[in-house]
């Protein structure tokens, strides 16, 4: 049962992801009148995001990256944004290992 309470869980965060990264992809390749609406979906798409708990560490890289967007300079700041996420990386890494996955 929990099981599959958590496979929902996970298809519906794949889900709003995905419709995500696709207004996002639209976004890049709209004509001007209609990036205003485009931007405003996302938006609110990114607070339905960012308010439904993460089902794996994936999700919590998608959300960081969500919140940090292109702020990777070479300021100190963007460095630790950086790291930050190169660890999250690790830790996947790490358990995809561990689980064979």
């Amino acid at each position: 049962m929990a099981e599959a309470a958590l496979s929902a869980r996970v298809s519906a965060w794949n889900t709003q992801h995905a419709n995500y990264l696709s207004l996002t992809q639209k976004l890049e390749q709209a004509p001007p009148q209609d990036r205003d609406a485009l931007e405003r979906e996302i938006a609110a798409t990114e607070e339905d995001i960012l308010a439904t708990p993460a089902p794996h560490l994936i999700g919590v890289r998608q959300k960081l990256e969500m919140l940090l967007g292109e702020q990777f300079g070479l300021d100190p700041e963007a460095e630790a944004r950086r790291l930050v996420i190169e660890d999250l990386d690790s830790v996947i890494q790490a358990q995809r290992d561990l689980l064979g996955a």
